[in-house]
């Protein structure tokens, strides 16, 4: 404890992060491309992946108002699958900035830096509110990877609802249908199933009877569509993008949150929204209703993760990479059409990596120009913690309570070094021993107390 950790060890740990796992793991989604009539697959060999030495100095990029960054080859090959031949060739991707000794990257000669982002943690938070009678409202609130949510709320009949947008509302049972589950199946998974068969009538039963009723109920709540639609695949897609992508992709750490506070033991591999998911949060919330259990602080540290430089760079990353799939798809497209015969380099362009990377340290609002007023200010400066940026809050709708300094603060982050005006509270810094874990939570160390 009397040591006093490495500064900037939190942005070069990101870094790292994303040049270890982040790449990897991006590259291995990239999917196997095919043409129209399927007759030429396109694949990348992600484990033949290599960075190369940037050509240029830290200085001369300065200096020459370049981008300090390395080149990223993959094996690529491309297979005709009537003739079962492939052409395998190393093709050059784009360059990626590379992060220098002070923590920070050098894009067109500037010194750039990436703030850390506290972001609410996916998963399930429950709370309680007084509606204008004065009386106590329970709700669920079920947030995703990609910040979505589904709120779960009970009304004075005992009946659950699933909200999925501030003027529409869904009969539990039937948001339970739509993702696969039958009425057997829901009583059997639940606690309390006299309480779902209490607000069961036949209109519901009808809705719930097989899972395209469910699906076409909830497509009608949730798109506002009027009439009688009918079930199609398009239908189930539309769905699909529009609602479960954003809504029910839970992530490896919201995952992890579900099964802890939903006492659930569904694997770490399984990072979508289930039915049993639903069913546990109902059960909890009719729970909290009665006086069970207890309520959730949403400003506190252990609720909270941080959006680290790994996780916003993997983000651009693979951004890069739906890019550069749309462009080989296309490309694959029009030389069949004009007859040529296409190669792994002549698919592939390096122009979505490097604008992607070049358009996210020019304009995202947590890349910043490091401050080198002295010092002192470029060490604080790569230790911000932001609750701004896309995802995150703003200073106009940040209330108090979000602002305040709260216990679990302590250790963590400084109370005292914060933005003044609209930002106040909204931007903090690391306090001296605090470090990112594994699951992107704050952690601060403590001394062991003896008994003498």
């Amino acid at each position: 404890m009397s040591t006093v950790p490495g500064l900037n060890q939190i942005q070069f740990e990101g870094f790292c992060g994303f040049m270890d796992r982040g790449l990897t793991e991006e590259l291995y989604k990239f999917p196997k491309i095919e043409d129209t009539e399927q007759e030429i697959e396109f694949q990348l060999f992600v484990e033949t992946y290599q960075l190369v030495e940037p050509l240029i100095k830290e200085r001369d990029a300065v200096y020459e108002s370049l981008t300090y960054s390395s080149e990223l080859y993959v094996s690529a090959g491309l297979i005709w699958k009537t003739s079962k031949d492939m052409q395998e060739q190393t093709i050059f991707i784009g360059n990626i900035p590379l992060m220098n000794s002070l923590g920070t990257s050098i894009v067109n000669g500037i010194y750039r830096i990436v703030i850390n982002q506290i972001l609410q943690s996916p998963g399930i938070y429950y709370r309680s509110e007084l509606d204008h009678n004065g009386i106590s409202v329970y709700t669920g609130t079920i947030i995703s990877d990609w910040g979505g949510r589904l709120e779960l709320e009970i009304d004075r009949k005992a009946r659950i609802w699933a909200r999925v947008s501030r003027k529409q509302k869904i009969s539990i049972l039937v948001l339970s249908s739509a993702m696969g589950s039958n009425l057997r199946e829901i009583l059997e998974n639940v606690c309390y199933p006299e309480i779902f068969l209490s607000f069961l009538t036949d209109k519901e039963k009808k809705k719930i009877g097989s899972k395209e009723n469910a699906i076409l109920e909830f497509y009608q709540q949730f798109s506002c569509v009027g009439g009688d639609p009918v079930f199609s695949e398009s239908l189930c897609k539309e769905l699909q993008k529009k609602f479960f992508q954003q809504r029910c992709e839970l992530g490896r750490i919201g995952r992890r949150n579900m099964n802890q506070r939903l006492n659930l033991n569904i694997p770490q591999n399984n990072t979508f929204l289930l039915p049993r998911d639903i069913l546990a949060a109902a059960d909890r919330l009719i729970g909290m209703k009665f006086g069970m259990g207890t309520l959730d602080d949403m400003n506190h540290l252990k609720n909270k993760r941080i959006r680290s430089v790994a996780d916003l760079l993997q983000d651009q990353f693979g951004l890069a990479l739906v890019r550069l799939e749309n462009v080989v798809r296309g490309t694959i497209c029009g030389a069949i059409r004009h007859k040529l015969i296409p190669t792994p380099q002549n698919l592939v362009t390096s122009t979505p990596l490097t604008t992607t990377y070049e358009s996210f340290f020019g304009l995202h609002p947590l890349s910043q120009v490091l401050d080198r007023t002295n010092p002192l200010t470029q060490i604080v400066h790569g230790r911000k913690l932001s609750y701004l940026g896309p995802g995150g809050l703003t200073g106009r709708t940040a209330n108090f309570r979000i602002r305040d300094i709260h216990p679990s603060h302590y250790g963590r982050i400084c109370p005292i070094d914060t933005s003044e005006g609209i930002n106040v509270g909204l931007i903090g810094s690391l306090a001296i021993h605090a470090r990112i874990g594994h699951w992107g939570y704050l952690e601060s160390p403590f001394y062991k107390i003896f008994e003498r």
